[in-house]
């Protein structure tokens, strides 16, 4: 919607460094992590496949997001994921 109708920090539903900010809090293991376990996740149990799926799912926005954010801590953790998002099943 964003990308559509262009953002608005005033409104938190529309501003990109919100849904940075609450893409990251969301997220509950590293870029690293999910590239590790990535590596062999046939072998993961269904639990940790659902999880790694979950993150892949939770980022599929990030490429367009990047677009919107200003060089900084949050779009550099953000541009991590969008390399590890490729690895996730």
């Amino acid at each position: 919607m964003i990308d559509r109708l262009g953002p608005d920090d005033t409104d938190p539903d529309w501003s990109p460094d919100a849904l940075a900010a609450d893409t990251l809090d969301a997220l509950t293991i590293t870029p690293a992590q999910g590239a590790a376990l990535a590596h062999g996740w046939r072998d993961l149990d269904i639990e940790q496949i659902r999880r790694l799926r979950w993150h892949k799912n939770l980022t599929a926005h990030l490429e367009t997001l990047l677009g919107y954010l200003a060089p900084g801590r949050t779009r550099d953790q953000l541009l991590a994921w969008t390399s590890t998002r490729r690895l996730l099943p």
